[in-house]
Parts: structure tokens; sequence; C-alpha cells
């Protein structure tokens, strides 16, 4: 029965990320993910999954120079076909300023077409190329193997891998389950595709979706993690490591960890685990995930230094089993080999359930001993949108002591991507919410504003100072406020609201 137990564990053990529009008038904006320039920690760009009128989910980006206090307007990526959705965002630089972008554009209703798509960008994230096929639903039968990739680039052949996993349809997806991979060697114009798993370490019949972690470090040590569970290798299910030194050697396989304890048996908690990998010591790395063995949903790592992983250790310092939910992981190393880790934390909500307000917690590693955890965010009251697909991750990167966090937050009552940036040295914290849609311009106007199209044919209340609304209406391509006083307005649109300036 333990080893059911566990089984039912490590099938929801990997939260997957499907597009879904927020009911009761949200608009969604989701699953954000960050790149820092590594030749600039100043530049910085953020993608994520985003509403745009008649375009179902597509993937946004916006481009930061001044380390997040400023950010251009977003754009969008087209689908592939009318009446596709995109999903599972992902970002990498290379060390010549290269920036590949990968993400799933797909049929979401019967699964008829859909790829995993790179595009590059030249120019920093300004604009991107053509989309490029890194690996299409036709290149695995029965399998859906296109569902959340992530992006690694190696620092130092500019190498392109691409990991994806199965996607969580059981009428369509068929036993054994794989880790893929699709790797270019040409800058992203092509890929060759491969499973990443190999026996005596196949991922097994019995993990649906044995999503791989990777990563590369800076001498091109190439890394992922997976779970695997069948019985015919090992009677209990592992964490296996993969490992390839050099563009000419083999992969090589170990156990990174043997028996119970990862996943979660409920199937809300937003439970993917995350592989960090120390960028200056390819034979540093951690694994982080959930784990419910301390009494509550907690989160837990395992730790390599050398060739050997560590046992599971807990990350979250409250109270053991004090029936608080900890979910939403993400971790990264920096320059320094200073590892940081933020969460998504309960305890100073309600106890034993998701529905629950909640904050997002950080803790640094530094000389492999643990610092205080400290808060990045308010505490946040839960919406319904957190329990939909499509909030399966934050997204942290470490640079230059320079902690950045991005995650969606409903604080402003509807789902907005929100940055922040934590300085080591100083404690120091800056937070911005990202701007999500195009902006009302120009603003100030002396009466006239452009509307975004995405606000085009919504409801509309305008308020004055004092709160009274002054008018109200469906939006057009223009708002006109010409007969009105100067001053400061509001403009509400659905949950939505901005600050208009009249000269």
């Amino acid at each position: 029965m333990k080893i059911i137990s566990l089984l039912l564990l490590l099938i929801s053990f990997n939260a997957i990320a499907q597009n879904t529009l927020v009911s009761s008038g949200n608009l969604f904006e989701g699953e954000p993910y960050l790149a820092v320039d590594p030749q600039n920690s100043n530049h910085l760009v953020a993608a994520w999954m985003g509403f745009q009128l008649n375009q179902k989910i597509v993937i946004k980006s916006v481009v930061s120079t001044d380390g997040g206090s400023s950010w251009s307007a977003p754009i969008w990526q087209a689908h592939q076909q009318a009446g596709n959705s995109s999903a599972d965002v992902s970002l990498g630089f290379d060390l010549n300023g290269n920036l590949y972008m990968a993400y799933i554009d797909y049929d979401n209703v019967n699964f008829s077409n859909g790829a995993v798509i790179c595009r590059k960008s030249t120019d920093g994230g300004l604009s991107w190329g053509a989309a490029v096929v890194a690996r299409a639903i036709g290149s695995c039968p029965n399998k859906l193997c296109i569902d959340r990739p992530w992006i690694a680039v190696d620092p130092l052949t500019g190498s392109i891998v691409m990991t994806s996993t199965n996607a969580k349809q059981p009428t369509l997806v068929q036993a054994p389950y794989h880790p893929y991979m699709a790797i270019s060697s040409d800058g992203g114009a092509n890929f060759s595709l491969q499973e990443l798993d190999a026996a005596p370490f196949l991922a097994g019949n019995a993990i649906p979706q044995p999503m791989p972690s990777p990563a590369f470090a800076n001498d091109g040590t190439f890394m992922a993690v997976y779970p695997s569970y069948e019985t015919t290798q090992s009677i209990l299910p592992r964490v296996v490591e993969v490992n390839k030194t050099a563009p000419s050697s083999f992969y090589s396989y170990q156990t990174a960890f043997q028996g119970l304890g990862f996943g979660a048996g409920n199937d809300t908690l937003k439970s993917g685990p995350h592989l960090a990998l120390d960028p200056n010591n390819s034979g540093r790395a951690a694994y982080f995930f959930m784990t419910a063995v301390f009494g509550d949903p907690d989160i837990a790592f395992i730790e390599k230094n050398g060739s050997t992983w560590s046992a599971p250790s807990r990350v979250n310092n409250d109270p053991q089993a004090n029936g608080a939910i900890q979910d939403l992981i993400w971790a990264d190393y920096d320059t320094d080999g200073d590892l940081a880790v933020c969460w998504r934390d309960r305890r100073n909500g309600v106890a034993g359930t998701y529905q629950s307000p909640s904050q997002i917690f950080c803790r640094i590693q530094s000389n492999q001993t643990w610092g205080s955890e400290f808060t990045i965010s308010p505490v946040v009251n839960h919406d319904s949108i957190l329990l939909e697909k499509g909030n399966d991750f934050l997204n942290v990167q470490f640079s230059n002591n320079q902690l950045y966090t991005i995650w969606g937050d409903v604080r402003s009552g509807s789902l907005k991507i929100y940055l922040n940036r934590y300085n080591q040295n100083d404690s120091s914290n800056f937070v911005q919410q990202i701007p999500t849609m195009e902006p009302i311009y120009p603003n100030p106007s002396s009466g006239v504003f452009e509307v975004p199209i995405n606000c085009n044919g919504q409801a509309f209340k305008v308020h004055d100072q004092n709160g009274k609304v002054v008018l109200k209406g469906t939006l057009e391509h223009q708002l006109d406020l010409s007969s009105f006083p100067a001053g400061s307005y509001l403009l509400s649109v659905g949950r939505q609201q901005f600050k208009l300036l009249k000269n």
C-alpha cells in the first residue's frame, strides 16, 4: 500500500499548464518567465501567457533596460493556425546576446495540431524572428509529447535544448511515457529529436508526465532530472539525473533519489519541481520539489556536491505539520555560488487549505548555510483563478546579488504579473507590476485617449478624483474627455483600472 500511495504522489508530481480564460470577466495574465542578459544584468525580458482579443491565449513579452524599473509596451506572438492557443513560455540568452523563446502553440480542444515553437531575437527581445517548429505532435504518435517545454542554452557552444513531456490527456496518450528533448546546434534554425530517458533509467508506464528539468553550466555540462517508476528497474520510484559533459560525450545516468517522499497527493497544488545548476561548478546542483512527508505540503530539496546527492531536506522553516501549504517553487544559483529559492506560502493564511491568503517567501543559501526566510510580497487573498491550470510556476533569476522573482498575483482583482528585485547586499526590495497590455496613450492628454484594442467593446466607467462616476458606456477606439476639467481620472474596464491625466 505504501508503494501505491507513493505512486499516486508521483503521478501528481508534475503540475501541467493548460490554457484557460478566467471566469467573471477577468483577463488572464499568468505563468511568467524572466531572462537576464548575461552581458548586462540591467537588461531583462519577461514573457507570459496573456489574453488577446479574439486570439485565445497568446504569448506576450516586454523588455526592461534599467533592471525592471520601466518596461516596453508588450508585444505578442501570432498563432500557427487560427483557433490555436499558446502556453508554457520559457526564455534563454546565449553569451552573444541572442535570446530564445520556447512555448507551445496548439489546438487545445481536439489536439488536431500543435508544436513546441522556438523564436529567436537578435535585438534583446524588442522583436522576434519567425516561428521554428522544434517538436511537433506528429513526431510522437499517441504521445502528445509537446507539453511543458523548458529551454536551456549552452553558454559554451550556444546549443539550444528544449525538453518536454506528455500532455495530461489520458484518452489520447499511451504508455510508456518519456521525457523528451529537442536540440539545435545552429541557432534555433533546425532541431534534432530524441527521448531523454534510456534503460535502465526509463521513466516507465506509471507516471503520465515525467517532466524533465534541464540546465547548463558555464563549462558546457548539461544536466536534467526527471522522475521514474518502472518496477523492472527498481521496486521504488526514483528521481534520475542525466548528465553530459561535452558535445562529443555520451549521456550518463544515475539515481539522484530513490524512495518515498516526492510529490503531493492534492492535485490542486502547483507542485512542479525545478533543477538549479551552479553555473561555475557543474558538480553542484539542487533539485527542489514538494513533499508531504513532514506532515503537510512543504518545499524540500536534494543537493548534489561532487558525484552524490543528499537526502531530502525541508526548506521552509515554519512549524512542522502546522497545516500551512507551500507550493509554486523556483530556484537559481548566482554566479558566486549562492543559491536562492522562492515559493508561495500560506502560513499567514488559513491552515489546511489551498484556498487561502498567501504570500511569496524566499531563502538564500550562502557557503552551504541557509539564511533566514524573507517575504517579497504582501499577504494576498485567494482568488478562484488560482485553482485553474496555467498558474503552475513562478520564476527566479539570481544575478550579481540581485534576486529577481516574477509571478502572477491577484492583488489588483485580476491576475497580473509582478516582478520583485531583492538586493542580497542590503536586503532592499523593489516591486513593480509589469505592463501586461498595451498602454492608453497619449497620457497625459488634452482630452482624447487612444484605447488598447483588447478593451474595445467592453463596458467602462470613468471616476473623478472624488470617486464620482462622470462617464460610462462601451469603449471604442478612443475615450474623449475633452469636455471635462483638467485633472486626474480613473478608468475602470472590467476589473482593470487605468489612471488618466487630462491637461
